[in-house]
């Protein structure tokens, strides 16, 4: 992060800096709007680089509900914030409320950080960042220790869906060796992309009963959107999706999941059980047999963050309970009814 970009989580700290050659506040905003109003115009100058530039701020994938914009105030006040030109007058003497502040930012096609530095400027409470780093390493420690203990199949991801660790129960249900993982080119190691891509070892197990798959492939893009709302400009979103985009039956899955509705809404969980189940093929010796899998999240945070998170998967009933006893998984002896 840049100088004139100084965030400071916790404290309500935004340099005060010139916007763009001869472009400065105007001295009559009142000093509590300053930080928010520099904010603004630094953004809508970059948007409408962004916009000059032969790859747009957002990606052809995007379903924008604002629609075609310009990036200049006239369009921001009369889409988003009416009374903006009356803070730069010094007419309005406190930042907008929280939630005028998340929709500047939906408009303004904010990153993460972006929209903190709004918030920020508001004096309003950031959204929490997502753990990078040594706290992500660390947290995927801990994740490790609680998944190679667990009687289940399970594997961890992290909020972009990567697969970080994968249990030995889980590769004896798919039938796949740690090298066959190894093996797996990095970018592909993530959940959508293994329910998506015929050629690798999840999909061919999980497509023999397609209205199971496409219940699972819709929920699971569902989740992937919902937990990332105040990520989709972030670069590795766009990148991750747009590498998904080339998968057979993405694209038209992807466009149409909705996040502004209830899951159980969509076509795929009407005639589903209202608790996820999926059917997959283990490998039973010399024949294959199915068992119908129930995912469980399992959260490491305890109330601190949400990612990595533990996916693990239970046996839907007693039948499918047995079959994963005798291929070596020591599930527990009994599952309660959903």
């Amino acid at each position: 992060m840049s100088d004139d970009q100084d965030l400071e989580i916790g404290c309500c700290r935004m340099t005060d800096k010139t916007l763009s050659d001869g472009d400065a506040i105007p001295s009559a905003v009142h000093s509590d709007c300053r930080d928010f109003v520099a904010v603004v115009e630094e953004l809508l100058k970059r948007r409408q680089i962004e916009a000059g530039q032969t790859i747009a701020s957002y990606s052809s994938w995007k379903n924008d509900e604002w629609g075609p914009r310009t990036w200049v105030r006239t369009e921001f006040e009369d889409m988003v914030y009416g009374s903006y030109k009356p803070m730069r007058q010094g007419r309005v003497t406190r930042p907008p409320r929280r939630e005028i502040v998340m929709d500047v930012a939906d408009y303004l096609n904010c990153s993460l950080e972006e929209r903190n530095r709004l918030l920020l400027a508001a004096r309003a409470t950031p959204v929490t960042p997502y753990l990078t780093g040594a706290k992500l390493e660390e947290a995927l420690q801990a994740a490790i220790g609680v998944v190679q203990n667990l009687p289940l199949p399970a594997i961890i991801i992290n909020r972009d869906w990567h697969i970080h660790y994968i249990n030995q129960h889980t590769l004896t249900i798919i039938g796949v060796t740690p090298e066959d993982v190894i093996a797996i080119p990095p970018p592909k190691l993530n959940i959508l992309h293994l329910l998506f891509d015929p050629v690798l070892p999840l999909y061919p197990h999980l497509i023999q009963n397609r209205e199971s798959w496409t219940r699972m492939v819709r929920q699971t893009i569902f989740g992937f959107k919902m937990a990332n709302l105040f990520c989709q400009f972030e670069p590795w979103y766009q990148a991750l999706v747009r590498q998904l985009m080339e998968l057979p039956e993405f694209e038209e899955n992807w466009r149409t999941v909705r996040v502004d509705a209830a899951f159980e809404s969509d076509p795929s969980a009407q005639k589903q059980p209202a608790s996820v189940v999926v059917e997959t093929v283990v490998s039973a010796g010399h024949h294959p047999k199915r068992v119908w899998l129930r995912p469980l999240l399992i959260s490491v945070g305890y109330f601190q963050f949400d990612f990595p998170q533990i996916v693990a998967f239970l046996p839907a009933d007693e039948e499918s309970r047995l079959i994963l006893r005798d291929i070596g998984i020591p599930v527990p002896g009994a599952f309660p009814s959903p």
